[in-house]
């Protein structure tokens, strides 16, 4: 879905006199020493097949202060609940420019020296860098021990990728001989986003009018 799609289908209940719902996550940023509730909305989301949501940013442009903020924040809330009641399992930054994909690289590798730094603790991310551009992010999370206390278990919950929007990719066309490369879009293990080490690689989309001429054969 789309940011408008989202905030339709977060209002679809929504009652005349009613507040709107306006936004999908609630971070707390920092300006200067202040700290600030703000709701974050995403471009796009996807939803997994874990019933998870991936959150994408469109950065077509250099982050000012205030959306530098905004990333950290969204980097830091991996795993969190999320307004429809799914979990936050991935944020992928599409970037226009390399400059741009560096600056949002530099943002990863500054919360990864700000939080790994610390005791993994309730609350707190740390960011495991697996190839460029994608990192793992683990949380310490509460779980019930076999004695009936509780205790805090280093897991993975969920990833990160900054990488370039796919500007460069060939417009396809497909004829009725199938002779027009679809080269870059499928197979590459690109789109919707790149895999990283240990998941398993994206497969090419097959039409279902093909499923009958199939059984045929």
């Amino acid at each position: 879905m789309t940011e408008q799609e989202l905030l339709q289908y977060l209002n679809r209940d929504t009652k005349f006199g009613q507040t709107l719902v306006q936004g999908y996550l609630t971070v707390e940023t920092m300006r200067g020493k202040v700290a600030r509730s703000i709701q974050l909305r995403p471009d796009a989301i996807c939803r997994e097949d874990d019933g998870s949501t991936t959150w994408c940013e469109i950065d077509r442009s250099l982050r000012g202060a205030d959306r530098l903020s905004s990333l950290y924040a969204l980097c830091n809330a991996m795993g969190r609940t999320l307004r429809d009641g799914t979990s936050l399992g991935r944020v992928v930054v599409f970037c226009k420019t390399e400059r741009i994909r560096k600056r949002a690289a530099f943002v990863l590798a500054e919360l990864a020296s700000a939080n790994n730094a610390e005791m993994l603790i309730n609350g707190r991310r740390h960011f495991r860098m697996v190839e460029d551009g994608v990192y793992e992010v683990w949380a310490a999370v509460e779980t019930a021990a076999s004695d009936g206390r509780t205790e805090f278990v280093d897991r993975l919950v969920g990833r990160v990728n900054v990488q370039l929007l796919p500007i460069w990719l060939p417009k396809v066309r497909i004829d009725a001989s199938n002779t027009h490369s679809v080269s870059g879009w499928f197979g590459e293990n690109y789109l919707p986003y790149r895999r990283g080490p240990g998941e398993s690689n994206w497969h090419a989309p097959l039409s279902p009018l093909l499923k009958p001429i199939l059984a045929l054969e």
